[in-house]
């Protein structure tokens, strides 16, 4: 199963994208870009992290990686999810390229109540944490949040996080592999024919090893 990440449980991942293909995107536009933020403390040591949780000193160096990767890609716009680590590569990315950037909450991470602050080595999507976002509401609030951004007009990027990502290949129907989920790596999701494929734009800043978020 080439979607499997770095220390998440198989079945969750696979359940995760099987709502998400049964959800299904319909992406008015045939190209857009997408970025995962750069590393947090909670990257690093494994946890399910706070919405505010910032970058650590690796992670804008990641972001600063990634700004100047796509500083030779044409694109318009950037939509951000609002949580701070996101925002915060975003901010990185429009300071190098120019190019505005907007908060979109639909392209937070699923949020995991009482879970965060936990280990999250071995995580399964199935489950549903306390007084969190369950798997499905996720999937769901992600498809739909997406979908009203993928529209025809000027070439979005999106930042956004590993759930997110997940999310948007399943429902696209792409096989996304590990090394594709790092963080703080510009990628390219584009349709030819009716099948979406996916491709990173420079080399991985990091190994994809640090789990979700």
């Amino acid at each position: 199963m080439s979607t499997t990440a770095a220390l998440e449980n198989d079945a969750g991942q696979l359940a995760l994208r099987a709502a998400a293909r049964a959800t299904g995107l319909m992406a008015g536009r045939d190209r857009f870009l997408f970025l995962r933020h750069g590393r947090t403390a909670g990257n690093l040591n494994r946890i399910f992290q706070h919405p505010d949780t910032p970058l650590c000193a690796e992670g804008f160096d990641d972001a600063n990686a990634a700004a100047n990767g796509l500083s030779d890609v044409a694109f318009d716009r950037i939509y951000a999810s609002d949580m701070a680590r996101a925002w915060l590569t975003a901010g990185r990315v429009a300071a190098v390229t120019g190019k505005p950037v907007a908060v979109r909450r639909a392209l937070r991470e699923r949020y995991f109540g009482d879970f965060i602050g936990t280990s999250s080595a071995g995580m399964d999507w199935r489950l549903n944490p306390p007084n969190g976002e369950p798997m499905l509401e996720f999937v769901e609030r992600t498809v739909r949040g997406v979908a009203e951004l993928l529209v025809p007009g000027p070439l979005p990027l999106l930042v956004s996080h590993g759930g997110v990502l997940r999310v948007l290949c399943g429902a696209l129907d792409i096989e996304l592999s590990v090394e594709l989920t790092a963080n703080a790596l510009p990628l390219e999701f584009e349709r030819n024919a009716n099948a979406w494929r996916v491709t990173a734009l420079m080399a991985p800043v990091v190994q994809a090893e640090m789990g979700i978020a």
